[in-house]
């Protein structure tokens, strides 16, 4: 597939706000990247634990997080690139279509377990999914009731046990692309979540 998500990121390099000036030290690089960690592991115990709407939101929330990491860490670096000042409203990292475009990228989606476990087409689905912003709705959907003229949408009647494992699995492997070998802290993290991948996977095909 085609990638865009990457486009965006490098766009998203070159700007800056007062809502997300970039990562001043390796250190808040790890913090950030702990803090990512922690979601998938929420991610995972809201699933097992038969919460699969919320579990598909914090998954969701992964790969916005993920994003800002990787296309935003280094708007602290004024001496790489001359960085356009914005108002938060016109920053890319604070909108969520971008943002979920630039995490779900096929560049990053391409491993043999991912399409084992998820299966290549569907995978293309999810990935054409969030291109079109299709999937970009699952954000409110998976967190908020709503009625409209036609019906009641619950969140935890809407959303599937599979959905949701999908998404974490694709957040899981996203955060092992992108984040592996960038620090000790980032490694190690990325290793502890193939352990997640494998127990998510059963769910999903058991």
């Amino acid at each position: 597939m085609k990638s865009t998500g990457h486009h965006i990121a490098y766009k998203a390099s070159l700007t800056v706000s007062d809502g997300y000036t970039g990562l001043h030290s390796r250190d808040e690089y790890n913090a950030a990247i702990i803090h990512i960690f922690d979601l998938i592991k929420a991610s995972y115990t809201l699933l097992v634990t038969g919460s699969s709407a919320l579990s598909l939101f914090v998954s969701i929330t992964v790969f916005e997080e993920i994003a800002k990491v990787h296309a935003g860490h280094m708007r602290s670096r004024d001496e790489l690139e001359e960085k356009k000042k914005v108002k938060r409203t016109k920053d890319p990292l604070f909108n969520h279509n971008k943002k979920h475009r630039i995490a779900v990228d096929p560049l990053f989606l391409t491993s043999k377990r991912l399409y084992d476990s998820i299966g290549e087409d569907r995978l293309k689905d999810i990935i054409s999914n969030y291109e079109t912003g299709k999937y970009s709705l699952l954000r409110e959907q998976s967190l908020y009731f709503s009625r409209t003229s036609e019906k009641l949408h619950i969140p935890s009647k809407f959303v599937s046990d599979r959905l949701s494992a999908e998404h974490l699995l694709i957040a899981i492997e996203l955060f092992g692309e992108i984040f592996w070998g960038m620090t000790k802290v980032a490694t190690i993290a990325s290793d502890e979540t193939d352990d997640i991948f494998v127990k998510v996977a059963e769910i999903l095909n058991p």
